[in-house]
């Protein structure tokens, strides 16, 4: 029955009325409004659903960690967007830098497609779209994640042990489950003060090769721990002791409801892992 359980979850531990407003930074804050595309382009990671999934998980595992949560999400540069989908596993961050750096946020509103919309409940816990720059790749804090937590059915009891959050990611050299599991966690928290280039607004990040992609394209560690589920994880919960702890957050939070939504939505995106929003319209 548990292994049943533990089989269903495969998604990424890796989811109106438009108000005008002047663009928040960049270079270019003068251009244009009717040039502005229609949509705008994020990774699953900040789709309620799956945004959802990985909090429940890394909070239970280890409240500071899912702390470095991105707070806010963030629209990735259309260049950006145009390599990523030639080259799903990722493109040469020193030459799309830039359009990082001189990125214009707007106010507009952006909805997400069908297969990647959430009971309003929930979903308006998920990351809401920056509306300063300096926002971008703000960390959840502590304070956050707690309410958030709590919100979400979260006890103290369900939360891992020090020793046991240690047994699950491992130490190096650690095995290939572990760090799958330790690189998946990285990944999932690269905001500002936990990461070299954070990107966690955007869902994305740079590969040891140097490479920017999404966290979920093609060979990135949580696409990859889908396949931990079922078998490798339960194994190794069990030998940590926490297995109890992860079936009391799947029979009393939403965690398996928000699976289930976040699958058909995390495969919409593929191969390159991004998922297109429909924009209410432009501001002139």
């Amino acid at each position: 029955m548990q292994t049943r359980t533990i089989a269903i979850l495969t998604v990424i531990l890796a989811i109106a009325v438009s108000v005008c407003a002047g663009p928040l930074a960049g270079q270019h804050a003068q251009a244009s409004r009717s040039h502005e595309p229609a949509h705008e382009v994020y990774a699953p990671s900040v789709t309620p659903a799956i945004y959802l999934v990985n909090f429940l998980i890394l909070y239970m595992a280890n409240p500071d960690v899912a702390a470095y949560m991105p707070a806010y999400k963030a629209p990735i540069p259309q260049p950006v967007v145009d390599c990523l989908e030639q080259n799903p596993t990722g493109c040469p961050y020193a030459d799309y830098r830039r359009y990082f750096e001189e990125q214009v946020f707007d106010n507009r509103e952006c909805f997400w497609p069908e297969v990647c919309q959430e009971n309003a409940r929930w979903a308006r816990l998920a990351p809401r779209k920056l509306t300063r720059a300096e926002q971008l790749n703000e960390p959840l804090g502590r304070r956050r994640a707690d309410q958030l937590a709590h919100v979400l059915g979260i006890d103290e009891s369900m939360i891992f042990t020090p020793a046991e959050y240690h047994c699950v990611i491992g130490t190096p050299p650690r095995d290939p489950d572990r760090e799958i599991i330790f690189r998946c966690i990285y990944n999932l928290t690269n905001s500002n003060g936990n990461a070299a280039i954070p990107l966690s607004s955007y869902g994305l990040n740079v590969t040891e090769e140097a490479n920017v992609r999404s966290i979920c394209a093609p060979g990135a560690p949580c696409l990859e721990f889908n396949a931990l589920f079922g078998g490798p994880l339960e194994k190794i919960f069990a030998e940590c002791g926490t297995l109890e702890k992860f079936l009391r957050v799947l029979a009393e939070t939403q965690l398996p409801q928000f699976i289930e939504d976040a699958n058909p939505c995390q495969e919409s995106g593929e191969p390159a892992c991004l998922i297109e929003t429909t924009c209410a319209g432009n501001c002139h």
